[in-house]
């Protein structure tokens, strides 16, 4: 009888370990698959982002006189647009690129007659490029990560977008889309049109692939702004 007890208490255990075994994968994979979905409901705030105090250093060094100068040109506020250089390249100069692949292939569709337009880009803009012309059009570039298509509602070429008057033409920019948003204050909104297309959405969920982007675009803001008191 002793021992039909100890082989059923030694199955229990077993049973019992199993089953938080499974538990804990299954949790796991929730989280994987719902990261965005589990930031939210697990309280996710900007009280917790943390930013690097050596970025906002190197935003100031690189590219500060020259934001303040711009700033004061189009009426945006600086602080804003030093935290969207921290966000986009952090502070590098130079700033370095990125080709987007999912772009190239629209913008390829769009010249080949297979969609009929993308945002103001129409076929016959695209007519005379190559691959590598169109490659230059889907990657980012300057120290707002602007991507070299919006040369087109800018009206210069996206050797302009990134040469040496990069951080002016992303003004520029910026000025032209969402610049009524930042002039009233709406900075949510800003970061999340730049990164997104879009102003922040109202149920409160970011559609940014990183969800703390515009979270920690407001902290550095904090940070830019806190330098000018100081």
């Amino acid at each position: 009888m002793a021992k039909k007890k100890k082989r059923k208490s030694k199955n229990n255990r077993k049973i019992t370990v199993v089953f938080f075994v499974v538990i804990l994968v299954l949790l796991a994979a929730f989280y994987f698959f719902n990261k965005e979905e589990f930031k939210q409901i697990s309280g996710f705030s900007g009280k917790n982002v943390k930013v690097s105090s050596n970025i906002v250093e190197r935003v100031e060094k690189n590219y500060g006189a020259e934001v303040e100068k711009y700033a004061k040109e189009f009426n945006l506020p600086s602080s804003y647009l030093k935290a969207l250089i921290a966000l986009e390249c952090s502070g590098r100069k130079p700033p370095g690129k990125r080709y987007e692949k999912h772009i190239f292939k629209r913008l390829k569709n769009l010249k080949d007659g297979k969609i009929a337009k993308y945002e103001n880009i129409k076929t016959q803009d695209l007519s005379e490029l190559g691959d590598d012309g169109l490659k230059n059009l889907a990657t980012s570039w300057g120290p707002f990560q602007l991507m070299g298509y919006k040369c087109f509602l800018l009206k210069i070429y996206v050797a302009d977008i990134r040469g040496s008057n990069s951080l002016y033409h992303g003004i520029r920019w910026i000025n032209l889309t969402y610049g009524n948003y930042l002039r009233k204050g709406n900075f949510k909104d800003g970061f999340h049109i730049h990164n997104t297309g879009r102003p922040f959405p109202k149920n409160g969920k970011p559609k940014t692939y990183d969800p703390s982007y515009v979270e920690r675009g407001l902290k550095y803001m904090e940070q830019f702004e806190s330098l000018k008191t100081n």
